[in-house]
């Protein structure tokens, strides 16, 4: 698992920073400033020096309640990029740890959590977004954790398609 490396981003009462925190999955831990540059030179420092294989990126998304969203994509300007790992796979994986899941249909937003997204996949890191709630939006935190540690868990299973 050292060659996973868990993002979340920063931030009072950021369920995103909390779950990276929190989480027991033996892989490697970043916290991401809240500054688009920074947290692309965190995270490209992390996965250099780790010789990561994965990374799963989280950051909260307001919208929604009690569920994951797993992101396919990440946009900029008329580019868009596709993970290449399965999101099918990934969100049944976060439903088998117990909480729901869906794929995102919308994109991975316009800002923090697209920029860094955008710039993995341009790079060619195998990685996965996943929107977390805000926290006035999930009934149990620890449901959260456990479920990201299931799919940290459950990811050897899921190839990189590159």
């Amino acid at each position: 698992m050292n060659r996973v490396i868990l993002a979340g981003f920063d931030g009072e009462n950021n369920p995103a920073r909390i779950v990276t925190e929190r989480a027991e999955c033996g892989c490697r831990k970043v916290i991401l400033p809240n500054d688009k540059e920074r947290s692309v030179k965190a995270l490209f420092d992390e996965i250099d020096r780790a010789e990561t294989s994965v990374v799963i990126m989280l950051g909260q998304k307001p919208r929604i309640r009690n569920k994951i969203s797993v992101e396919p994509t990440a946009r900029c300007g008329c580019e868009t990029l596709h993970t290449p790992m399965d999101v099918t796979t990934s969100a049944e994986l976060i439903k088998q740890s117990g909480y729901g899941a869906y794929i995102s249909s919308c994109g991975c937003g316009t800002s923090y959590c697209n920029h860094i997204y955008f710039e993995c996949l341009k790079r060619g890191v195998c990685c996965i977004f996943l929107h977390v709630p805000t926290m006035n939006n999930i009934s149990d935190i620890n449901k959260l954790i456990t479920a990201v540690e299931g799919y940290i868990g459950g990811i050897a299973g899921i190839p990189c398609m590159m």
